[in-house]
Protein backbone atom coordinates (compact mmCIF):
# COMPACT_ATOMS: atom_id res chain seq x y z
CA UNK A 1 0.00 0.00 0.00
CA UNK A 2 1.06 3.26 -0.76
CA UNK A 3 2.42 5.82 2.80
CA UNK A 4 0.26 8.11 3.83
CA UNK A 5 2.92 10.56 3.20
CA UNK A 6 3.77 10.23 -0.47
CA UNK A 7 -0.45 9.51 -1.46
CA UNK A 8 -2.17 11.49 -3.55
CA UNK A 9 -4.88 13.38 -2.28
CA UNK A 10 -8.19 12.31 -4.21
CA UNK A 11 -9.39 14.68 -6.63
CA UNK A 12 -12.75 15.78 -5.54
CA UNK A 13 -15.71 17.92 -7.42
CA UNK A 14 -18.89 19.17 -6.14
CA UNK A 15 -21.78 19.51 -8.92
CA UNK A 16 -23.59 22.47 -7.78
CA UNK A 17 -26.45 25.19 -9.09
CA UNK A 18 -25.77 27.75 -6.57
CA UNK A 19 -28.04 28.46 -3.78
CA UNK A 20 -27.45 29.85 -0.75
CA UNK A 21 -26.93 26.17 0.79
CA UNK A 22 -24.70 24.81 -1.55
CA UNK A 23 -22.58 28.13 -1.40
CA UNK A 24 -22.56 28.11 2.22
CA UNK A 25 -21.48 24.90 1.91
CA UNK A 26 -18.58 25.25 -0.04
CA UNK A 27 -17.00 27.72 2.25
CA UNK A 28 -16.70 25.97 5.39
CA UNK A 29 -13.53 25.68 6.35
CA UNK A 30 -13.96 22.35 7.73
CA UNK A 31 -13.95 20.95 4.16
CA UNK A 32 -10.51 22.74 2.82
CA UNK A 33 -8.75 19.49 3.34
CA UNK A 34 -10.72 17.96 0.98
CA UNK A 35 -9.54 20.90 -1.55
CA UNK A 36 -13.10 20.66 -3.41
CA UNK A 37 -13.85 21.80 -7.11
CA UNK A 38 -16.87 23.40 -7.07
CA UNK A 39 -18.33 23.23 -10.47
CA UNK A 40 -21.56 25.23 -11.39
CA UNK A 41 -24.50 23.22 -12.84
CA UNK A 42 -25.23 26.07 -15.31
CA UNK A 43 -21.63 27.29 -16.02
CA UNK A 44 -19.94 24.54 -15.76
CA UNK A 45 -18.90 21.73 -18.63
CA UNK A 46 -18.22 18.14 -18.83
CA UNK A 47 -14.65 18.25 -19.29
CA UNK A 48 -14.27 19.80 -15.39
CA UNK A 49 -15.23 15.91 -14.50
CA UNK A 50 -12.73 14.69 -16.58
CA UNK A 51 -9.56 14.69 -14.09
CA UNK A 52 -11.49 14.27 -10.73
CA UNK A 53 -11.96 11.21 -8.91
CA UNK A 54 -14.92 11.76 -6.75
CA UNK A 55 -17.98 13.43 -7.99
CA UNK A 56 -20.83 14.62 -5.57
CA UNK A 57 -23.91 15.82 -6.56
CA UNK A 58 -24.83 18.82 -4.31
CA UNK A 59 -29.05 17.91 -3.28
CA UNK A 60 -31.79 19.86 -4.14
CA UNK A 61 -30.02 20.71 -7.80
CA UNK A 62 -33.53 22.21 -10.49
CA UNK A 63 -33.85 19.38 -12.59
CA UNK A 64 -33.32 21.54 -15.65
CA UNK A 65 -29.60 22.21 -14.64
CA UNK A 66 -28.83 18.59 -13.41
CA UNK A 67 -30.88 16.41 -16.35
CA UNK A 68 -28.06 17.61 -18.80
CA UNK A 69 -25.45 16.54 -16.63
CA UNK A 70 -26.59 12.97 -16.39
CA UNK A 71 -24.27 11.42 -19.59
CA UNK A 72 -21.20 12.95 -18.12
CA UNK A 73 -22.15 12.00 -14.37
CA UNK A 74 -22.81 8.49 -15.97
CA UNK A 75 -19.94 8.01 -17.28
CA UNK A 76 -17.73 9.00 -14.26
CA UNK A 77 -19.03 6.18 -12.95
CA UNK A 78 -18.26 3.91 -16.10
CA UNK A 79 -15.07 5.00 -15.82
CA UNK A 80 -14.08 3.55 -12.05
CA UNK A 81 -15.13 6.91 -10.54
CA UNK A 82 -16.70 7.49 -7.39
CA UNK A 83 -20.07 9.09 -7.52
CA UNK A 84 -22.22 10.43 -4.90
CA UNK A 85 -25.95 11.88 -5.45
CA UNK A 86 -27.45 13.32 -2.54
CA UNK A 87 -31.26 13.78 -1.95
CA UNK A 88 -34.03 15.30 -4.00
CA UNK A 89 -32.42 15.31 -7.29
CA UNK A 90 -35.11 12.76 -9.23
CA UNK A 91 -32.43 10.18 -9.73
CA UNK A 92 -35.09 7.74 -10.55
CA UNK A 93 -35.64 9.86 -13.81
CA UNK A 94 -31.45 9.74 -14.88
CA UNK A 95 -29.53 7.30 -12.88
CA UNK A 96 -28.92 3.90 -14.19
CA UNK A 97 -31.23 1.18 -11.71
CA UNK A 98 -32.07 3.89 -9.08
CA UNK A 99 -35.80 3.66 -8.30
CA UNK A 100 -37.70 6.45 -5.95
CA UNK A 101 -40.64 6.80 -4.13
CA UNK A 102 -41.74 10.54 -2.64
CA UNK A 103 -42.45 10.14 1.32
CA UNK A 104 -43.48 12.69 3.53
CA UNK A 105 -41.01 14.10 5.95
CA UNK A 106 -41.03 13.87 10.09
CA UNK A 107 -39.11 16.73 10.44
CA UNK A 108 -39.55 17.40 14.35
CA UNK A 109 -39.74 13.90 15.46
CA UNK A 110 -36.45 14.39 17.81
CA UNK A 111 -38.69 16.61 19.22
CA UNK A 112 -42.04 15.11 19.81
CA UNK A 113 -40.83 11.88 20.49
CA UNK A 114 -42.23 10.46 17.43
CA UNK A 115 -40.53 7.09 15.99
CA UNK A 116 -38.59 7.95 12.71
CA UNK A 117 -39.23 4.90 11.65
CA UNK A 118 -35.36 5.29 10.23
CA UNK A 119 -33.44 1.70 10.75
CA UNK A 120 -29.75 0.96 10.08
CA UNK A 121 -29.04 -2.17 8.65
CA UNK A 122 -26.41 -4.42 7.54
CA UNK A 123 -23.97 -2.84 9.64
CA UNK A 124 -21.49 -4.97 8.96
CA UNK A 125 -20.94 -3.79 5.66
CA UNK A 126 -16.90 -1.86 5.08
CA UNK A 127 -18.70 1.53 4.29
CA UNK A 128 -21.18 1.21 7.15
CA UNK A 129 -18.30 2.02 10.10
CA UNK A 130 -17.82 5.37 8.02
CA UNK A 131 -21.70 6.36 9.70
CA UNK A 132 -22.16 7.03 13.23
CA UNK A 133 -26.36 6.23 14.04
CA UNK A 134 -26.59 10.19 14.37
CA UNK A 135 -25.32 10.96 10.67
CA UNK A 136 -28.12 7.96 9.73
CA UNK A 137 -31.28 9.06 11.73
CA UNK A 138 -32.39 12.28 10.80
CA UNK A 139 -34.43 12.99 7.72
CA UNK A 140 -34.92 11.89 4.20
CA UNK A 141 -37.46 13.10 1.18
CA UNK A 142 -38.20 9.67 -0.13
CA UNK A 143 -37.64 6.10 -0.54
CA UNK A 144 -35.41 4.01 -2.74
CA UNK A 145 -35.95 0.48 -4.31
CA UNK A 146 -31.67 -0.29 -4.68
CA UNK A 147 -30.58 -1.96 -7.81
CA UNK A 148 -29.96 -5.79 -7.46
CA UNK A 149 -25.94 -6.31 -5.83
CA UNK A 150 -26.26 -2.54 -4.40
CA UNK A 151 -26.09 -2.88 -0.42
CA UNK A 152 -28.73 -0.53 1.78
CA UNK A 153 -27.30 0.99 5.22
CA UNK A 154 -30.43 2.26 6.35
CA UNK A 155 -34.52 1.82 5.49
CA UNK A 156 -37.44 3.18 6.83
CA UNK A 157 -39.84 1.41 8.02
CA UNK A 158 -43.60 1.64 7.64
CA UNK A 159 -45.68 2.09 10.81
CA UNK A 160 -46.56 -1.70 10.94
CA UNK A 161 -42.57 -2.09 10.87
CA UNK A 162 -42.14 -3.69 7.39
CA UNK A 163 -39.60 -2.01 5.22
CA UNK A 164 -40.65 0.74 3.47
CA UNK A 165 -37.36 1.30 1.05
CA UNK A 166 -33.74 2.75 1.24
CA UNK A 167 -32.66 5.79 2.63
CA UNK A 168 -28.93 5.17 1.35
CA UNK A 169 -27.43 3.12 -0.62
CA UNK A 170 -24.20 1.73 -1.80
CA UNK A 171 -23.83 0.46 -5.27
CA UNK A 172 -20.53 -1.21 -6.29
CA UNK A 173 -22.01 -3.72 -8.85
CA UNK A 174 -23.76 -1.82 -11.42
CA UNK A 175 -20.80 0.07 -12.84
CA UNK A 176 -17.29 -0.42 -12.20
CA UNK A 177 -16.75 2.68 -9.96
CA UNK A 178 -19.38 3.28 -6.78
CA UNK A 179 -22.14 5.03 -6.35
CA UNK A 180 -23.33 6.35 -3.25
CA UNK A 181 -27.12 7.12 -3.64
CA UNK A 182 -29.12 8.77 -0.67
CA UNK A 183 -32.60 10.61 0.08
CA UNK A 184 -31.24 12.46 2.96
CA UNK A 185 -29.62 15.85 1.94
CA UNK A 186 -27.18 17.01 3.77
CA UNK A 187 -25.68 20.08 1.90
CA UNK A 188 -28.86 21.79 2.05
CA UNK A 189 -29.22 21.64 6.19
CA UNK A 190 -25.28 21.94 6.99
CA UNK A 191 -25.43 25.26 4.87
CA UNK A 192 -28.47 26.53 6.67
CA UNK A 193 -27.49 25.51 9.52
CA UNK A 194 -30.41 23.21 10.61
CA UNK A 195 -31.25 19.46 11.59
CA UNK A 196 -29.48 17.36 13.53
CA UNK A 197 -27.29 14.90 12.06
CA UNK A 198 -26.86 16.68 8.46
CA UNK A 199 -23.42 18.00 9.36
CA UNK A 200 -22.12 14.50 10.34
CA UNK A 201 -23.47 13.07 7.31
CA UNK A 202 -21.64 15.33 5.05
CA UNK A 203 -18.55 14.94 6.68
CA UNK A 204 -18.90 10.95 6.63
CA UNK A 205 -19.62 10.71 3.73
CA UNK A 206 -16.91 12.76 1.43
CA UNK A 207 -14.61 10.68 4.26
CA UNK A 208 -16.06 7.53 2.83
CA UNK A 209 -15.45 8.84 -0.81
CA UNK A 210 -11.72 10.49 -0.49
CA UNK A 211 -10.72 6.85 1.84
CA UNK A 212 -12.88 4.97 -0.44
CA UNK A 213 -11.30 6.00 -3.03
CA UNK A 214 -8.11 4.99 -1.60
CA UNK A 215 -8.58 1.60 -0.60
CA UNK A 216 -10.06 0.57 -3.62
CA UNK A 217 -6.84 2.02 -6.16
CA UNK A 218 -4.38 0.84 -3.85
CA UNK A 219 -6.09 -2.80 -3.51
CA UNK A 220 -5.43 -3.25 -7.51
Amino acid sequence: MTPESTRRPPRIAMLHCGSHAQLATLADPALEPHVIRPVHARTGSATDLADVDVVVVADRIRPDLLTPWADALIAHAEAGGTLVVLGENDVGTWLPGAREQIRPTIFWWWRTGEDSRIRRCDTEHPAAGWFTDRALTWHYHGVLDPPEGAVSLVELHTPEGDVDGSLLYVDEVSTPGRLLVTTMDPVYHHGSGFMPGATQLLYSVLRWAAEGHHDRHTAR
